[in-house]
């Protein structure tokens, strides 16, 4: 049954095919090929005093990083950072196309609070992700339009999600007549059969949505299922794109799946993230281990894409619950700090290698003027917050004006992040 079959019937039953806040901008016959916007998560809350926002240790001040009393700041371009983990090859290899937001107040130490806040741009819930957002506002319709892997996961209704684990699931998934298990294959049905179940399947659906007893839920739950035997096909471009062998680690993997399925022509964007930044404990060698398993993840994303003929396309955003405070606990670890940072990344970028909001030497927030982006203690400046970084997303995937994105009203002032003339001084 196709969709335009599908829309007469529930026009037919007094029902509406997809929700009627989504705006039917692409279908999913329409292969996507425009921007990619991968959210990528830090879980547990990310220390940028040895990262992005590099801090010295202060005299009179309990230490803030062990690394400072032998090794001072390092910088590429207008971006300075800490001389641990990958940095140095990281910041190398992205300062050119790299914009780097400093001073982020997520104004909690929750980390449920501060993943909402910082993903959503509301400390409340309700309020869905950008990802979810840019889906629903671009190309609602397609197969694998969000994929959802870590990380605040959010869709306020507006959208649904897709998880992409297991390869073999999905080879069976779209390959409805055989089943793959590692390198071996098995046929279920003969194509006739199968012909014969599909006939009946969309029988019956055809009967079920010609009742004018459905409930809400029912409505939604056949939406549902109509919109999954619909866009089979469409995933079948996905799964020729799947190779022999995948990543061995879950969040390469899931980036690696992520790819593919825009690759595909069927995503618009997709959450990942990495967990283990929540080092209470430990935190130099351990936090250190996960910054460098951050950073080599960006790297396969991008070379990934590269080979690909698509990495032009990618915008990355980086960001985490919140930060971790200047100083160490008793038991060597780190402790949650409202404070964080936050960046994005594009290839050829023109607001590349610059930064927007700074700290000061202990790591609380300074305001800056909306305007100049300097450091402005007046009433003129503003302490940026989750709010102004996800208006910065919605602003670069032009979708701020969308009538999606005005369902969830920012209500944040008009920062100058892309203006390659002004940074931060």
């Amino acid at each position: 049954m196709k969709r335009r079959e599908f829309t007469k019937l529930l026009s037919m039953a007094g029902l509406s095919a997809v929700s009627p806040w989504l705006p039917n901008t692409a279908s999913a016959a329409e292969p996507y090929s425009g921007p990619f916007y991968i959210s990528l998560a830090a879980i547990g809350g990310w220390d940028v005093t040895s990262f992005c926002d590099p801090k010295l240790n202060q005299p009179g001040q309990r230490d803030i990083n062990t690394w400072a009393s032998s090794a001072d700041i390092q910088q590429i371009g207008n971006i300075t950072y800490a001389p641990v983990a990958k940095n140095q090859e990281f910041f190398e290899r992205f300062y050119q196309d790299m914009l780097v937001i400093n001073g982020l107040d997520t104004q909690t130490n929750s980390h449920d609070d501060g993943r909402r806040h910082t993903w959503s741009g509301r400390i409340g819930f309700g309020y869905p992700s950008f990802g979810a957002i840019a889906s629903a506002a671009i190309a609602p319709d397609l197969a694998l339009s969000l994929v959802h892997d870590s990380g605040y996961s959010e869709t306020a209704g507006i959208t649904r999600f897709s998880r992409l684990q297991n390869p073999d699931l999905i080879r069976n998934l779209v390959n409805d007549s055989k089943v793959f298990n590692g390198a071996s294959e098995f046929d279920l049905f003969e194509p006739s059969e199968l012909d014969l179940i599909t006939q009946y399947q969309d029988e019956r659906l055809n009967r079920l949505m010609a009742s004018n007893q459905l409930l809400p839920r029912q409505e939604k739950g056949m939406n549902n299922l109509f919109m999954a035997n619909s866009t089979r096909d469409e995933l079948k471009a996905f799964a020729d794109l799947l190779p022999d062998t995948f990543e061995e680690d879950n969040d390469f993997r899931a980036a690696q799946l992520a790819l593919l399925a825009y690759q595909s022509g069927l995503c618009v964007s997709a959450q990942l993230g990495i967990n283990g930044f929540d080092t209470h404990q430990n935190h130099d060698t351990d936090h250190f281990e996960e910054l460098e398993k951050l950073t080599n993840l960006v790297t396969f994303i991008f070379d990934t894409a590269e080979q690909a003929g698509f990495a032009d396309k990618i915008i990355l955003t980086m960001s985490s619950d919140f930060g971790r405070t200047p100083y160490y606990n008793a038991g060597g670890g780190k402790d949650h700090w409202p404070i964080g940072s936050a960046i994005m990344i594009q290839q050829g970028a023109s607001w590349g290698n610059r930064v927007v909001g700074a700290t000061d030497g202990v790591h609380q927030a300074l305001n800056i003027n909306p305007s100049t982006l300097q450091v402005d203690n007046s009433s003129a400046g503003i302490r940026l917050e989750p709010k102004h970084l996800q208006q910065a997303m919605r602003q670069l995937g032009g979708v701020d004006n969308s009538n999606i994105a005005q369902m969830f009203p920012l209500n944040a002032e008009n920062i100058d992040f892309f203006n390659p003339a002004i940074q931060t001084g």
